[in-house]
């Protein structure tokens, strides 16, 4: 009667998807001092586990239940679930004559499930709908446009973890353990590192996991043309391999090393970096950055380019519930060509009111190249409502 009940639920999820969403901020600054404790993903993001549920009532927002639903009904142990939905109203001004744009759009409609068949050997499933901003142009989220091409299913693994710390192994479709999880995709180390929105490729990974540290190694590879589009990236078509390995002190710092190599049928991409995070107990501040260097490299060509992308941030934690942030971001695709730098300052207010529930106004500001007045810069603000089971 359980495998039943959970073929019909996954099934649901996978012809019904989003990102696994994660919160890099909340590692030190909640209490918990590695994100598997709070996801079942063990570089984190995605379906929380019972921890993260308590945590969201008890320490992340002004109060209530994190339970799925509100504590309405416990699922067997062998069965975790969930689902978020997001919605998000922006107003961007990218400079050209049809700014500035607004828009009102579901951000997120996506659900999760995780079946045990064992202590150590579980299945992962999340499944939902692709957002939908500009449906009529080039963007990623016009390149889908009847409701067959916006079902998606962008993690889906087998998982062998016997425990919290050790070792696991898990196959399937997911993100690759690397750098910076955030929420927004925008953000510059995700988009020009091989992390940008419905980019999850198809990985055999495996990593050792202990209270101070931990270490990831992962093969990967794009989808082949063949399958369905709820099953493909959008623009990864790479194979490779990437490593993370992470080492943290006391709960309140860590530094991490990372690569990752790609090969893809017209490009090689080398790229390599650093992810580190300072957490302040005594002013409730959580410092992070990332820095990541990459090589594309054209084989038939013999021609190539260098790039930098970074990140540094400080998140606030006035008072619970709230969450304040601000951070500069950096890219420039190659170095040897001056004034092709892209600079953007963000600022970001959380809060939570209620366990499930969040509010968020993001803003960000631009610079392309000099700076100068011809330079096109641009701006976005966006404000969003998310609630999860």
């Amino acid at each position: 009667m359980r495998r039943l009940l959970f073929c019909a639920v996954a099934g649901w999820l996978i012809l019904s998807s989003g990102r696994a969403f994660a919160y890099p901020q909340f590692q030190f600054s909640s209490g918990t001092g590695r994100c598997s404790q709070c996801h079942y993903d063990p570089a984190g993001g995605g379906l929380i586990t019972s921890w993260g549920r308590d945590e969201s009532g008890d320490t992340i927002s002004l109060g209530g239940d994190g339970s799925f639903l509100h504590g309405a009904w416990t699922p067997p142990s062998w069965l975790a679930l969930g689902a978020s939905v997001r919605l998000a109203a922006l107003e961007n001004n990218s400079g050209g004559p049809a700014s500035p744009e607004t828009a009102f759009f579901p951000m997120q409609a996506d659900a999760y499930a995780r079946l045990a068949f064992t202590d150590a050997l579980s299945l992962y499933v999340q499944g939902g709908f692709r957002g939908d901003t500009r449906p009529s142009d080039t963007s990623i989220g016009g390149q889908f446009k009847t409701l067959g091409q916006r079902v998606d299913s962008t993690e889906h693994y087998l998982m062998w973890k016997p425990a919290g710390t050790g070792p696991y192994v898990r196959a399937g479709r997911f993100f690759a353990p690397y750098g910076l999880r955030f929420v927004e995709h925008i953000f510059f180390v995700q988009r020009y590192t091989g992390y940008n929105l419905y980019d999850e490729t198809y990985n055999l990974s495996g990593g050792w996991i202990e209270d101070d540290w931990e270490a990831h190694v992962t093969a990967f590879a794009a989808a082949p043309n063949s399958f369905p589009e709820a099953f493909k990236s959008v623009e990864t078509h790479e194979n490779g391999v990437t490593a993370y390995a992470e080492k943290r002190w006391n709960s309140m710092a860590l530094l991490a090393l990372q690569t990752r190599l790609g090969f893809g049928p017209e490009m090689n991409r080398y790229q390599g970096g650093a992810v580190g995070k300072l957490w302040l107990e005594q002013g409730r501040v959580l410092f992070m950055g990332e820095a990541d260097a990459i090589r594309l490299q054209v084989p038939a060509a013999s021609a190539g380019e260098t790039g930098m992308v970074s990140y540094l941030g400080l998140s606030v934690f006035p008072h619970r519930g709230w969450m304040v942030g601000v951070a500069h971001e950096f890219h420039q695709e190659d170095l040897s060509v001056k004034g092709t730098a892209r600079n953007a300052v963000d600022f970001e207010l959380n809060f939570f009111p209620w366990a499930h529930f969040e509010l968020l106004a993001f803003g960000r500001y631009q610079v392309t190249g000099t700076g100068g007045s011809g330079d096109p810069n641009a701006s976005l603000f966006m404000l969003q409502l998310h609630y999860y089971l």
